[in-house]
């Protein structure tokens, strides 16, 4: 399409994007442009001061990881178009009325060459301030003017253009770790130590290299800082219960969910947690890990919560139950750059965040509780902040306590997600100490100076398991209500409610748990031999059984428990469970 096409198009209805922007401004759960507080506003003058500092510097020799990338584009014909047609679509963008662009100082990068001396450039850059503004992640802050169009986002998704992405971005954590980077903590009331940078991060309650400056020693030195008074700054919420979970880490929560799906999609306006995909690695190493231990089972129908942090905060993350390491933590490597709300001229890529759980960097270490399940904890790597270091002390099936440092982000990570099993008679539900449960999708903030309404601090509750009783309708088939785990047994107790089983033949009695006086002999019925309208319950992929008013779970069986009335599940002969009413109610407990 051309310019004046896209123009007229915008007259004439807007352009194929324009829906997007107009659902995200209605919607405050899904702000376009999420900031979350790495970068200045798109529009201010800080962005520009910035862009025109790094496009307009002298070139010099590519340092090696950005000369081998120049080799890759260079020599492949299709990646030499991807990044031609990017820098020609980010002209486009440039000379087009589109509306999300309007008053946005994002980069015209006109070439290949421009866009590798701008990366070569920023290897020996450290985040700053510029204009009193926090430019926190200079990288995204540059790809932003490709990474929006349409070629950009294939080139930024491919693995061969990735690898050469990642050794770049290595490159550059090298330099914020030497002592060339701590100039930023080089000059009282400058930069970092700024009165306004101070109090964002709390300067007095942070150890340091020296109580004299510089303070710390490299730029990741200060990122990876810890606090002087850890029990002072970050109590840790019921250090001995695992009934009370506490947040593994500092930020503030994007949403959390329940039943996860194995499998889903990703499709704007409805970005869904897709196990198979958070949990799963590019390297067969890791991914037979994750197969052996049958992780996207454990965790099918769980619950996630996931948050985000800003720069401000604490980049550390504590383990947010008791129990023991299962396995040795992984630090699977992802994709750079790479989002599913486009175009986002922002550049943090927040508004993905969803999406970024399952294709960005991110680490995975899983514990096992002695009384609450297995929970899952994932750092999450995001644009160029996908450093994932895990403490050496998860190694080798630990046991750990609350409390204790799980590992650390250098200059990595903006988003950590918790997943926790479904258990059996137990739901999670997520709230503070103070009792408040947290909306599943809270109001985020579309500024950059604020960092969302639902701030969690490491240490702190963030969830409470609770007793509960299962409804079981009459007419839905199968329904999960928790994972056995290998070892677990648990006692079914019908607790009240009724039912109607055939409600054509018996003229519609009701049943208790019992069901009828009917023995079920077709076999598309729940379990043959079985009274017809009675409680059913099956263990994975393991033969069902009759739970009636009361029964203990089979031994030796894992997998999700379920329940269903013992009814024809099809349809096959007649009318199947549409015609059902009613539900039953089944408390379930431990059977030691």
């Amino acid at each position: 399409m051309t310019i004046s096409s896209v123009s007229a198009a915008r007259k004439m209805g807007g352009s194929s994007v324009d829906h997007i922007h107009d659902q995200m401004d209605s919607d405050p759960h899904y702000p376009f442009n999420l900031l979350s507080s790495w970068l200045p506003h798109p529009s201010s003058n800080s962005m520009r001061l910035f862009l025109d500092q790094v496009l307009n510097t002298e070139p010099t020799e590519y340092q090696p990881s950005v000369q081998a990338m120049d080799d890759l584009l260079s020599d492949n014909p299709v990646l030499t178009y991807l990044i031609e047609d990017a820098c020609k679509q980010n002209g486009n963008i440039h000379v087009s009325d589109l509306a999300a662009a309007e008053a946005v100082n994002f980069p015209r990068i006109a070439s290949k060459d421009e866009l590798l001396q701008a990366f070569n450039t920023l290897l020996t850059q450290t985040p700053q301030f510029i204009d009193n503004e926090l430019v926190g992640l200079p990288f995204s802050a540059l790809v932003v003017g490709i990474d929006p169009t349409q070629s950009g986002m294939t080139l930024f998704r491919l693995p061969m253009f990735n690898e050469k992405m990642s050794d770049i971005l290595n490159e550059w954590n090298t330099y914020l770790g030497s002592s060339a980077s701590n100039w930023v903590f080089g000059t009282e009331g400058e930069q970092w130590l700024s009165s306004a940078a101070k109090k964002s991060y709390q300067f007095e309650v942070w150890q340091k290299d020296s109580e004299t400056l510089p303070y710390w020693t490299s730029w990741n030195s200060f990122f990876t800082r810890q606090f002087k008074d850890k029990d002072a700054s970050r109590p840790v919420a019921a250090a001995d219960s695992n009934r009370i979970v506490v947040s593994a880490n500092d930020g503030s929560l994007f949403r959390w969910d329940e039943n996860i799906a194995a499998q889903d999609v990703f499709w704007f306006k409805d970005m869904l947690y897709s196990l198979s995909d958070i949990l799963s690695s590019e390297l067969p190493d890791q991914q037979k890990i994750i197969d052996d231990h049958k992780l996207i089972d454990l965790f099918t129908d769980g619950s996630i919560f996931q948050t985000y942090l800003n720069p401000y905060n604490f980049h550390r993350w504590w383990c947010p139950v008791n129990g023991q390491v299962l396995f040795d933590p992984l630090a699977v490597p992802g994709y750079f750059f790479n989002k599913l709300v486009i175009p986002d001229f922002a550049g943090a890529t927040t508004a993905s965040l969803p999406y970024l759980a399952q294709v960005n960097a991110r680490g995975i270490m899983v514990i096992k509780t002695p009384d609450y399940g297995y929970v899952c904890c994932i750092p999450l790597g995001m644009s160029e902040v996908s450093s994932i270091v895990f403490d050496a002390a998860m190694t080798g099936n630990p046991q750990v306590s609350k409390g204790q440092e799980m590992g650390k982000f250098e200059y990595g990570g903006s988003s950590f997600a918790l997943i926790f099993q479904k258990i059996p008679g137990k739901r999670l539900i997520f709230q503070n100490a103070a009792g408040d449960v947290y909306q599943k999708q809270p109001v985020l903030p579309k500024g950059s100076a604020s960092t969302g309404g639902n701030i969690t601090l490491i240490g702190s509750q963030i969830g409470q398991w609770q007793d509960v009783v299962h409804d079981i309708a009459a007419d839905l088939p199968w329904q999960s209500i928790g994972y056995v785990n290998e070892g677990d047994a648990y006692a079914l107790k019908y607790v009240g409610n009724l039912w109607t089983a055939n409600p054509g033949i018996d003229d519609g009695n009701l049943y208790d748990a019992n069901g009828s006086s009917l023995t079920a002999t077709q076999p598309a019925y729940a379990m043959v031999g079985a009274p017809e309208g009675a409680l059913i319950g099956r263990i994975g992929t393991n033969p069902p059984f009759l739970v009636g008013d009361g029964a203990i779970t089979p031994k030796g069986q894992t997998g999700l428990l379920q329940l269903v009335i013992n009814d024809d599940l099809a349809g096959k002969y007649g009318a199947g469970l549409t015609d059902n009413e009613g539900q039953v109610s089944v408390a379930v407990t431990p059977a030691g």
